[in-house]
């Protein structure tokens, strides 16, 4: 319980409300804009950069009496989705996946 109350505590203090963010000509500053980012990118009038760099290894492995699963996705699993959706199964022992989304929307 107390965990709980930390946490929403801290998302409490550290979230910030509509009024707090000012919009001038209903337009967002390119400075509001970077604050808001999660990747690297570079921004240009022209032209829109990001880019995603994983780095992963998997070494030095060792799986003695295994018991691997079936990658099951049952029809219509999706069916009910909208936006960017990413599905990752693995039935494999001593396996690395990375998983990177990089998404350039132009809204005009």
């Amino acid at each position: 319980m107390r965990i709980a109350l930390l946490a929403l505590s801290a998302m409490a203090a550290l979230s910030a409300s509509a009024d707090d963010i000012v919009m001038a000509d209903m337009e967002l500053s390119e400075a509001v804009m970077d604050s808001s980012r999660g990747g690297q990118y570079y921004i240009d009038i022209e032209n829109v950069t990001a880019s995603s760099e994983i780095n992963g290894v998997s070494a030095g492995n060792i799986a003695n009496n295994t018991v691997t699963g079936n990658n099951i996705l049952s029809a219509g699993a999706l069916a009910e989705s909208s936006g960017i959706n990413s599905v990752i199964q693995n039935s494999g022992n001593n396996v690395l996946i990375q998983n990177s989304t990089v998404v350039n929307l132009t809204l005009k």
